[in-house]
């Protein structure tokens, strides 16, 4: 008989334990991952197995092995989290996302702050989209002149400029805004709320896009 109790006891005794355990930490882990992902990047790693599939398709201007190469630019020792936040949808796919914001300095000493989108899958996580101060900035060189783009473009690349995550949502070419479309409150560049932005997004069954009235953001929802 007690050979029999004693493997019970110690299979009942793992269940206990592991029940008392605390649910992963999202914040803990998603820093854990981008710690050696970033420790990867200054070492030289720059395979695609390194970025999320799916990421890479739908935001073709940067391989992953340029996104390694521009975070490898900042200087470890003086990257800070900013912020962590949970987003259910990004570019309309939605799952389990994690944002997370950092600030610091690129190995001249040049203030340089970044973006990760974090997408995780069956537990693992990948990294689903990057952006740095270097690479907004490479963008805006390689693209038309001011006096060359629509004024849609030109306000859309301030707003993007001083909230990147909104870089998801594009401007709303050939959309005329009226009472049948708009959504939300008209706003001014500076006074944008990211956070009820995104929330006016979730309600948008089609693509959510940004029109422009005057000098106004107009969030829009489309019909198809």
């Amino acid at each position: 008989m007690q050979r029999l109790w004693t493997p019970l006891l110690v299979l009942l005794g793992s269940l206990a334990l592991s029940a008392c355990e605390p649910p992963p930490d999202p914040r803990a882990q998603s820093l854990d991952y981008l710690s050696q992902w970033f420790q990867r990047a200054e070492a030289g790693e720059r395979e695609d197995t390194l970025c999320h599939g799916l990421g890479l398709l739908k935001n073709k201007r940067f391989t992953c092995a340029e996104m390694l190469d521009y975070a490898a630019q900042v200087d470890p020792a003086q990257r800070e989290v900013a912020s962590f936040r949970a987003i259910d949808c990004w570019q309309k796919v939605c799952g389990t996302f994690y944002e997370v914001a950092f600030t610091g300095f690129d190995l001249a000493g040049n203030e340089m702050d970044e973006t990760v989108l974090l997408k995780q899958d069956e537990g693992q996580l990948r990294v689903y989209w990057y952006r740095n101060d270097a690479m907004f900035n490479q963008l805006a060189a390689e693209a038309p002149e001011e006096e060359e783009k629509a004024p849609e473009q030109v306000a859309y690349d301030a707003l993007t400029a001083l909230h990147p995550s909104l870089y998801e949502y594009p401007p709303c070419y050939g959309k005329r805004p009226s009472s049948s479309n708009l959504v939300g409150e008209m706003f001014a560049i500076e006074q944008a709320d990211v956070a009820a932005i995104e929330a006016l997004a979730a309600t948008c069954p089609e693509q959510f896009c940004f029109a422009l009235v005057g000098q106004k953001i107009a969030p829009l929802c489309p019909k198809p």
